[in-house]
């Protein structure tokens, strides 16, 4: 029938009238997806007794046709009745392994054990696996994959020895999307509703078609990326969930106390609703909350992202650099510092190449202070050459490195593709803007600084491997040697 963001779906509420759709359903974030659970079981109901006449079930894949009994079982009473498998897993898949074991992580970081052992329960799942596979085994990068946050598995030791303990058992890898496409089809009962719930969808799946064809699919997701567009959705989400929690109190909390908690909390809906309660208790009597009750009142909680420790290096900002490896450390996403100077040693060695491209004579067009429809014009194109010669030119190596003399002959097809991915400035950039903004961060280095950078990186490197102590001091000191000297305008 249709599909309805969550900007929009509040006002799909209060305008819609009954008949309400068969089918609902809430995809995205788990505050949000939850708030719309609770506005549209008002509305499937009416008056009707949500004790009576709402039957939730844990959305494990073998509760599936327990709940489709449910809906298609016809009531005493001539009264609607709603049925809802909440927070499913009918579109977990290997696809969503990735952010499954983060989401486990995230518990487990929040101190949300049950929680987390039902996410690292559903990862498990999907890899063919139970919680027994784990017992007694040390490897379990072998089994799992690569660990969230860098590091190893140590996070979850804990989690796996009370599943066990508990007798947890992981969903069932039975996939029950046929059974609820034909229930689809065939219809419920007039009056009767079943919602779906989940964090994960995959909407090229059939099943996600057919709930869209037969009912309505509200879209509680928001984009996590750091552009402008994602921010400003994040900003408006957050200020959303910000006024529904002060119509409770009721209180009123102005742009900079909002500006001052979100720096604090970051883009996390549950942290800022109990923050906002929390700074509506400690308001008392006053109807205003200020930027000074944040101050006084929370501590910094917000997870940063490693690409704002990245872009702090390497625009040569050393307390910002230091505060966000602070952070990251303390966070328990990076337990060693190792991934962190893999991270720096990534981005300098694009700068490298970025200076070598300025210096290159396929660089004439670009200059310091180039703007930016200036670079989409006349740099774009020689960066595309660029990055076209050094194809070749390293196919050249190739070939004259190769054993034997048929070789080159053998692998013509395939040089280009392989070619190392930091290599090439535009190969992998879905828009030229954060290429852009690598020259011009290239603009503040000199070649000879950027080689000093990289070997030190490297030193610093052997040093970790070796397991020495003061791991953290070794990056401070490769922190402080790249942003040690202000840049110099023009270099």
């Amino acid at each position: 029938m249709t599909l309805v963001s969550f900007k929009d779906a509040h006002r799909y509420l209060e305008t819609g009238k009954p008949p309400w759709p068969p089918l609902f359903l809430l995809f995205g974030e788990e505050v949000l997806y939850k708030q719309i659970l609770g506005r549209l079981l008002e509305c499937l109901l009416g008056g009707a007794s949500r004790t009576v006449n709402y039957e939730p079930f844990d959305g494990l894949n073998e509760n599936v046709l327990a709940a489709l009994a449910a809906v298609n079982t016809y009531s005493l009473m001539a009264e609607p009745k709603v049925v809802a498998l909440t927070d499913a897993r009918l579109f977990v898949s290997r696809r969503n392994e990735e952010r499954l074991w983060q989401q486990a992580f995230d518990a487990v970081q929040g101190g949300k054990p049950a929680k987390a052992a039902r996410y690292f329960g559903d990862g498990l799942g999907v890899r063919g696996l139970e919680w027994t596979d784990l017992e007694g085994r040390s490897d379990w990068r072998k089994l799992l994959g690569a660990s969230p946050g860098g590091g190893d598995w140590s996070w979850a030791v804990s989690l796996v020895r009370d599943a066990l303990e508990n007798g947890l058992k992981v969903s069932t890898a039975a996939d029950p999307s046929q059974a609820l496409e034909a229930a689809i089809a065939n219809g419920f009962p007039e009056s009767h509703h079943l919602i779906i719930t989940t964090s994960l969808v995959d909407k090229r799946r059939r099943l996600f078609q057919a709930i869209k064809a037969a009912g309505v699919v509200i879209d509680c997701s928001v984009p996590g990326g750091d552009r402008k567009a994602d921010r400003a959705a994040q900003a408006m989400v957050m200020d959303r969930t910000v006024d529904d929690i002060l119509e409770t109190f009721p209180k009123q909390m102005g742009p900079e106390a909002r500006r001052a908690l979100y720096a604090l909390t970051g883009f996390d809906l549950r942290t800022v609703a109990t923050s906002v309660e929390k700074l509506a208790n400690f308001a008392g009597e006053r109807r205003e909350i200020v930027a000074d009750d944040v101050r006084r009142c929370l501590e910094r909680t917000r997870r940063d992202p490693l690409y704002e420790f990245t872009n702090a290096v390497t625009d040569r900002h050393l307390d910002k650099s230091l505060f966000y490896l602070q952070s990251l450390m303390d966070s328990g996403d990076f337990d060693h510092p190792l991934p962190l100077l893999a991270a720096i040693t990534n981005q300098v060695r694009k700068l490298i190449v970025a200076k070598d491209f300025t210096r290159s004579p396929f660089g004439m067009p670009w200059h310091p202070g180039c703007s930016y429809p200036l670079f989409q014009q006349q740099v774009v194109p020689a960066i595309k050459a660029y990055d076209e010669a050094m194809g070749e030119r390293l196919a050249a190596w190739q070939d004259a490195l190769a054993p034997g003399e048929g070789a080159a002959k053998d692998r013509k097809p395939s040089r280009k593709a392989k070619m190392a991915s930091d290599l090439p400035l535009m190969a992998r950039a879905r828009s030229p803007y954060p290429v852009f903004r690598t020259l011009t961060k290239a603009d503040r280095f000199t070649r000879q600084e950027l080689e000093a950078a990289l070997g030190a990186a490297s030193r610093a490197d052997r040093q970790l491997k070796r397991g020495g102590p003061g791991g953290r001091l070794l990056l401070e000191q490769v922190i402080i040697g790249i942003c040690g000297r202000e840049p110099t305008a023009g270099r």
